[in-house]
């Protein structure tokens, strides 16, 4: 943990909303993303994850790499219209295999398992964009 995380502002009071379909690795992501001050949502199945951000009406949507939304560039736009700062979390190997959704989108980034420090920097720009 960083020496200087108490003096950084705290979390805003929009929501983060988890979207994977491995629960246990949505979990632990929601973990460590609550132990920052979040407040973490999941998608209800068989919700959709266009559901989920009408639902939950997050800020930030952290998004697993390999869940079926990041292949629809509908629902990426629709999340960019709505607000909601998409994240795409997964492995290095997964990563790669969307960095074309990345780049065409102007997306964060998060590699799994991921470094508290990390996470918390890339939340707060987030927030602030």
């Amino acid at each position: 943990m960083s020496a200087n995380r108490t003096d950084r502002p705290a979390p805003s009071d929009q929501p983060v909303l988890i979207l994977s379909e491995d629960v246990v690795v949505a979990a632990l992501l929601g973990g460590l993303v609550e132990t920052l001050g979040y407040r973490v949502h999941f998608a209800r199945p068989p919700e959709s994850a266009d559901d989920s951000v009408r639902r939950v009406k997050p800020r930030i949507c952290l998004l697993n790499s390999e869940h079926a939304a990041v292949a629809r560039s509908e629902f990426l736009g629709r999340a960019g219209m709505r607000g909601v700062c998409v994240v795409i979390f997964g492995t290095a190997e997964a990563l790669d295999h969307v960095r074309s959704v990345v780049i065409a989108h102007n997306l964060e980034t998060l590699l799994m398992p991921p470094d508290l420090d990390e996470l918390e920097d890339i939340l707060q720009r987030a927030n602030a964009d």
